[in-house]
């Protein structure tokens, strides 16, 4: 005779419990609960996130306009120093297309004997323009400004009291700083004058008349077209006449 069991199925050993009553339903429902946890997690972790992202983005954005704030003050300042630097090169531009006559005068004179003087001295530039003739007598200024690079030439007509010392006015004018060339256009003296001897008084040798009343010369020079003015000057030569002295390199002529 066949057994029948007569306790109903959900009651049976083996076959209690919730998992057994809900068919499975209770491990989905934790499963979903500890992803739902884990998404909770990882938002709060990303909320956390953005915030100090937003926290620094505010410094720094603090920080910009305070960087800001500051070049916008010193600007004026940064234009100041601008228009300085503009000015300062313009200065320099005109500097250097100019030939300083004057100073040229002034290392021509320290390099004639003391006797020496001169009855016509002309200068000009390659390009530009030029002081003329000029005599002691009615002087003729110098052109104030030529352009960058040029050479000047320089004619020098006078009187010495005797043939060697135009040689000496030859020797100076050769050291004179920045003079390239130098050369002997004429020489002549009276019956009278010696063809060596010391320095005379300047007014035994000057122009009396038109004329040397000892000895007549012409001399030209020419300078480099690089020539600056040497702030140096040598010491008194023993003939009483000081000579200069500059920095710049001299070729050999």
């Amino acid at each position: 005779m066949k057994a029948v069991n007569l306790i109903p199925a959900d009651q049976r050993r083996g076959a209690g419990g919730i998992a057994g009553r809900s068919g499975g339903i209770v491990y989905v429902v934790v499963g979903g609960l500890a992803v739902v946890v884990a998404l909770g997690v990882l938002y709060a972790f990303a909320v956390s996130s953005v915030a100090d992202r937003k926290s620094t983005l505010a410094t720094v954005t603090a920080r910009v306009s305070a960087v800001q704030a500051q070049a916008a003050a010193l600007a004026p300042y940064v234009a100041v120093h601008q228009l300085r630097q503009s000015a300062v090169s313009n200065v320099v531009a005109l500097a250097e297309q100019r030939f300083d006559w004057p100073d040229v005068m002034a290392q021509l004179a320290l390099a004639l004997p003391s006797d020496v003087t001169l009855t016509t001295l002309s200068g000009s530039v390659a390009g530009g323009g030029s002081t003329g003739a000029a005599t002691p007598s009615t002087p003729t200024p110098a052109t104030p400004s030529t352009p960058t690079g040029a050479g000047a030439t320089f004619t020098l007509e006078g009187c010495a009291s005797s043939q060697a010392e135009v040689a000496t006015v030859l020797t100076r004018l050769v050291q004179v700083p920045g003079v390239t060339n130098v050369s002997l256009g004429q020489a002549a003296k009276s019956g009278k004058a010696p063809n060596a001897g010391k320095p005379v008084a300047r007014a035994k040798a000057e122009a009396a008349g038109g004329s040397c009343p000892l000895v007549t010369f012409g001399v030209s020079l020419s300078y480099d077209t690089t020539y600056t003015v040497p702030n140096e000057k040598l010491a008194s030569t023993p003939t009483g006449s000081a000579q200069t002295v500059s920095a710049m390199s001299r070729s050999t002529r």
